[in-house]
């Protein structure tokens, strides 16, 4: 078969962009909480505040509040006896106890719908029970995939970096590392691994103390900005990514001073109440 003469064509050949869905219509959220599809790991030792900041990201309206998710799993040992949950046991389907099935009938019941924009907006929660199960958990395989389920939130908490999938750190969009942090070597193992985007293992662990100089304080890492952000608490932007510490902090500085745009407001949160 002869080759067609190319004269006959005109124009350049182009590739034309994919047209965006929709947007879908959701409430609108100060610009420092993770954007939905969000995977937020948080690593913070025992008693340092977690079952209050995940609180208030559930249920105070500064935050996404109650309504913003038509739906809320939270899987915790301690939601029924733990005081400070107490509110989220009330407002959520809660579970002492995590199992596969609660993954898998989660998983079915969003890809029941024939469409996938009606599927329910759902947030998952984890609090302090990655190191309780199995490497091959359906959370672990949920952990790349939760996006596809119109999953907007998957929350995990632990108390040890390592225990947590490889699965799960390298898909995770948002940080926390909670404070006061006793045990300096597993502070250390974060530092190894998330210090390359923060200039070095000893630029982030210099970071981390200036976000965390009081108790219940935490540092807090929004890792789909580029470069990367890294917050006091939720409240102020304290460094960049990918620059030298000093330099970091300075840009910071420069950048939020004398802001009072709605990408520089501090949020006002009850993590040491």
């Amino acid at each position: 078969m002869d080759k067609p003469d190319e004269k006959q064509f005109e124009g350049d050949l182009k590739i034309l962009r994919v047209v965006d869905p929709p947007k879908e219509k959701i409430k609108p959220i100060h610009p420092h909480i993770p954007e939905p599809p969000a995977l937020l790991l948080m690593i913070s030792p025992i008693r340092t505040g977690k079952s209050t900041i995940i609180s208030n990201l559930l249920l105070n309206s500064d935050f996404y509040g109650q309504e913003y998710f038509d739906e809320v799993m939270c899987i915790s040992p301690t939601i029924y006896n733990d005081k400070t949950s107490r509110f989220l046991k009330k407002a959520f389907d809660c579970y002492d106890e995590y199992s596969d099935d609660l993954i898998d009938e989660l998983i079915a019941k969003q890809c029941s719908f024939d469409d996938p924009a009606d599927r329910p907006q759902v947030a998952v929660v984890l609090d302090d029970i990655i190191g309780m199960i199995r490497r091959e958990a359906r959370i672990n395989h949920l952990a790349s995939r939760f996006r596809h389920y119109n999953i907007k939130l998957l929350l995990m908490s632990s108390q040890n970096y390592r225990a947590v999938s490889p699965v799960i750190r390298s898909n995770c969009t948002h940080m926390i590392i909670g404070s006061p942090f006793p045990n300096i070597k597993e502070l250390g193992k974060i530092a190894e691994e998330m210090g390359d985007q923060f200039g070095g293992a000893d630029n982030f662990l210099s970071i981390y103390r200036t976000a965390t100089p009081e108790k219940y304080d935490f540092l807090y890492l929004d890792l789909t900005a580029n470069p990367p952000i890294a917050y006091h608490n939720m409240e102020k932007v304290i460094a960049y990514g990918g620059q030298g510490y000093s330099d970091a902090v300075a840009n910071a500085n420069l950048n939020m001073s004398g802001s009072e745009n709605a990408e520089s407001k501090v949020i006002k949160n009850d993590t040491k109440k």
